[in-house]
């Protein structure tokens, strides 16, 4: 499943470690915006580096990708 999901929108949905800020960055041409929320990636091992400048589209060949639960398990 990683491999096919390319959307970053729906990457950052398919993914674990996605998440969404309203905090928005200088630079936002850099970034994912939807909705008026950034869209980041929170793995343990890179926020504290990095912070929210993580973009999801940086996830499509991530090693790190962990699968979110479905709907339907919770």
């Amino acid at each position: 499943m990683a491999d096919s999901v390319i959307d970053p929108e729906a990457r950052h949905g398919a993914c674990w470690y996605g998440r969404q800020t309203n905090e928005l960055p200088a630079n936002v041409g850099l970034h994912t915006i939807s909705d008026g929320y950034l869209l980041f990636c929170a793995h343990p091992m890179w926020f504290p580096v990095v912070g929210y400048q993580f973009d999801v589209r940086n996830c499509t060949a991530c090693d790190f990708f962990r699968p979110a639960r479905s709907r339907e398990l919770r």
